[in-house]
């Protein structure tokens, strides 16, 4: 199975030194799980006898890849496995990681390593690599001034230099290093207390986990916390049956190199903090990628907040934590299994409502906001702007941390990118060429990935693109346009209604199963221009707006009208089932149809031309 579309993208990556994001332009290597690789692999591991386990997420064995000189070493046999550095492959993406040396690579290149066998008795030397460099020099142990900064009832400095933590009184911050499955120190995380702000620093091809309790006994549950404030909280409680991990960046990402370190835990509760960004359902997504059938999850009530927000209300956390439910139910039959779910939601409504557009008011008041596992479809005339539409929908989510892919199969890449940013500024760079590196560094920081697709496309290379994208990035948006560009090219010779019908039933599939926003551009029938279009105007068979969470519409009356206005009109909302539309109003110079950046630029011109008369 062969992604070709990632295989030279234009990617959003993640900053992992700065806990940002940030975009390049770079050939890079997406790892990929070929099945008859995989099964080529495992049978070389049983021709030579190399010691492997089949894990919740990874095929643990020895690793030989780490192995930096030809020198072989005696060693008691007895001793060799023990002594053998532990290697890990993903089974869903095959990448091949040594947490040992910090190599990471393909199956296709690991196998060439295996089929040299060791002798018998023998290891071959190691080369050990570079030790992470912590970037805060002056650190101490924990002070009573650090503890009353960080304002949690009943905490001693002891407490937190037991777990690990440090000081820096000069930058008023705390400081935890984090650690691979190997228990390399490969970055570091901070709190500053002045904010409560944290910032995560990691090596270049490693990710480690912020863990605690590890050394006491052989634990294997693990409670799963998304910042350092539950971490302290629970850490410092001497849990006795779970040990206490922190993710190394909140709710917005989990590299596959952390998955490694989390393979001896049969169980994993999910005891997360949540914001208008993030809900629980970004707990279920992580859950699918840890493997579900062993995660637990603590819903988000008055009565089981987060770990931090319990100690200030004095509840038990023991208690709380020993309500944890199971993320996935193999049936459920009676209200009882869904209460806990219900009160969630009713406590914590405005974060059940989604993401807010602050481009677009609005869509706030109709469609309450951009909620995670919906399919939405956007169509209109020719030529009335979707595409510019929906990169600026989709960049108003973007900047708010809501990871997105675009799979751009009208427009070239480069053309749609230039698009966003001149959204993103708020006016064109071709004559003030001295402010694009400013405003592109800025622009790179946005979780937003491109997929290279171009033309017409048949939907399984797609789906599988968008599929591995979601899995190594933590995609939260998907944006298609536009689906007629996926039809005319499958083996199927059966009628084009017939395609788009399996093309949207897919689609729909996947924003359910992945918990992913589906956002698919379409063109409408041909109608008479003087006619509105309506749900039935999308082409194809109902079947398109039946499986759509929303439809919407952009009505262009400018051409049959002397004083005909563009429109967006919200068709269908399930959610809600608010109906209504939004005046869509063209600013050439910025490319949008926002009343809020049109304002801004009004209040930018005014000053400058009161400047100038100065």
């Amino acid at each position: 199975m062969r992604l070709a579309a990632l295989t030279k993208p234009l990617l959003l990556r993640v900053n992992k030194n700065r806990c940002r994001f940030y975009a390049t332009s770079i050939e890079t290597e997406e790892y990929t799980l070929d099945t008859r690789e995989y099964l080529d692999f495992k049978k070389q591991l049983r021709q030579q006898n190399v010691y492997n386990k089949d894990g919740h997420t990874c095929l643990q064995l020895e690793c030989r890849l780490c192995e930096r000189n030809n020198k072989f070493v005696p060693v008691a046999a007895a001793t060799l496995r023990a002594q053998a550095p532990q290697a890990y492959i993903n089974k869903r993406t095959g990448a091949f990681i040594c947490p040992n040396c910090d190599v990471k690579t393909s199956i296709a290149h690991a196998l060439a390593a295996y089929q040299t066998p060791t002798p018998v008795g023998y290891k071959r030397a190691l080369m050990k690599p570079v030790d992470y460099k912590s970037r805060f020099p002056n650190l101490s142990n924990v002070t009573s001034e650090a503890c009353e900064a960080l304002g949690l009832r009943g905490l001693k400095e002891a407490q937190l230099n037991a777990i690990g933590a440090q000081y820096d009184a000069e930058q008023q911050l705390l400081h935890f290093k984090l650690r691979n499955v190997a228990d390399k120190v490969v970055g570091e995380k901070v709190l500053h207390l002045g904010d409560r702000s944290e910032q995560t620093f990691q090596g270049s091809c490693s990710s480690g986990l912020l863990i605690h309790g590890t050394g006491s006994g052989n634990k294997n549950k693990a409670v799963l916390v998304s910042n350092l404030l539950d971490f302290i909280v629970l850490a410092t409680q001497n849990l006795e049956t779970h040990c206490i991990i922190c993710l190394p960046y909140a709710l917005q990402l989990l590299p596959q190199e952390c998955l490694p370190g989390l393979e001896r835990f049969k169980e994993l509760v999910f005891w997360l903090h949540y914001d208008a960004t993030h809900n629980w359902d970004a707990a279920r997504a992580l859950a699918q990628k840890m493997d579900e059938k062993r995660c637990l999850l603590i819903r988000p009530t008055d009565t089981e907040p987060a770990p931090h927000v319990a100690l200030r209300k004095r509840l038990n956390v023991r208690h709380i934590l020993a309500k944890a439910t199971p993320v996935r139910h193999k049936s459920i039959t009676t209200f009882n299994a869904l209460r806990n779910d219900i009160l969630s939601e009713l406590q914590n409504i405005e974060k059940v409502n989604g993401v807010k557009w602050k481009r677009f008011p609005v869509l706030n008041k109709l469609l309450k906001g951009h909620r995670k596992g919906e399919l939405t479809i956007l169509t209109g005339p020719t030529g009335s702007g979707k595409t510019t539409f929906t990169s600026e929908y989709s960049l108003d989510l973007a900047m708010q941390g809501v990871t997105t892919l675009w799979g751009s199969f009208e427009i070239r890449n480069t053309r749609l990118a230039a698009t966003l940013l001149r959204q993103f500024v708020g006016y064109p760079l071709d004559d003030k060429l001295q402010e694009f590196d400013h405003w592109a560094t800025e622009f790179e920081r946005l979780p937003m990935y491109f997929m290279t697709f171009h033309g017409q496309q048949p939907l399984k290379p797609v789906l599988e693109a968008i599929e591995h994208a979601q899995y190594v990035h933590d995609i939260a948006h998907v944006i298609i346009d536009n689906l007629q560009f996926m039809m005319g090219v499958s083996s199927y010779r059966g009628d084009k209604f017939w395609e788009q019908d399996a093309i949207i039933a897919a689609f729909r599939g996947f924003a359910t199963k992945h918990n992913v926003h589906v956002t698919l551009v379409m063109h409408p029938r041909k109608e008479r221009q003087e006619d509105e279009l309506t749900t039935s105007s999308v082409f194809g068979t109902a079947k398109a707006t039946q499986e759509a969470d929303n439809v919407l519409i952009i009505q262009d009356k400018r051409l049959t009208s002397v004083r005909g206005k563009k429109y967006l009109q919200i068709a269908k909302n399930r959610y809600s089932g608010d109906l209504g539309i939004m005046p869509l109003e063209f600013d050439k110079d910025a490319l949008s149809y926002s009343s809020s950046v049109q304002s801004a630029k009004r209040k930018r011109d005014r000053e400058k031309i009161t400047s100038n008369a100065a």
